[in-house]
């Protein structure tokens, strides 16, 4: 099964990213059902891996922290498809991440190890933009979206299925986050 473990959007962050999505003029648009910020993303998952996955978090303490966002963004240059909304860096944020991913380690998932870059991502492209298509991603890059922060609270599983139509991302389980924890 393919799966990744995210943090799930209040309402007014969720209208604030579907409104800056209209100034993207490349790609299309991620359904506003499938907008959240992936802490871990695990592909393709055995049931026992899950199942273990599911037990050890529930088991552990896992702690809160605080998203705030810094504009839109892409990889390099569009490389991969993606124009995201940029998250700051912020500790909690990180820890979270540290945490999540050796528990999924430790629960038998294949998680690469690679330096975690926060977003969420609001529009994907086949290819590269070019010309006036560029200059009009370069300037919506550029314009200042405001997109309200919050503290997150939890930590969900999601089953990811691919289909001719996109993906659906369905809730598995739902893990408090703890200021407690840390």
């Amino acid at each position: 099964m393919r799966a990744f473990l995210a943090l799930p959007l209040p309402e007014t962050t969720l209208a604030a990213l579907v409104a800056a999505q209209d100034l993207i003029p490349v790609g299309r648009p991620v359904p506003e059902d499938n907008l959240h910020l992936t802490i871990a993303f695990l592909g393709e998952v055995s049931d026992a891996v899950l199942a273990e996955l599911d037990d050890l978090l529930s088991a552990t303490p896992l702690p809160t922290a605080q998203v705030e966002f810094d504009g839109l963004g892409t990889f390099g240059d569009m490389e991969r498809g993606l124009v995201f909304a940029q998250v700051l860096p912020e500790a909690r944020l990180s820890a979270l991440h540290a945490k999540v991913a050796q528990v999924v380690r430790m629960a038998g998932a294949d998680l690469p190890r690679r330096r975690f870059r926060p977003h969420v991502t609001l529009s994907r492209a086949n290819r590269q933009p070019t010309g006036p298509a560029r200059d009009r991603l370069a300037a919506a890059l550029g314009k200042r979206v405001e997109i309200p922060g919050f503290a997150a609270t939890e930590l969900v599983l999601f089953r990811s299925t691919l289909s001719s139509a996109g993906a659906r991302h369905d809730p598995l389980a739902h893990y408090p986050l703890s200021p407690l924890a840390g």
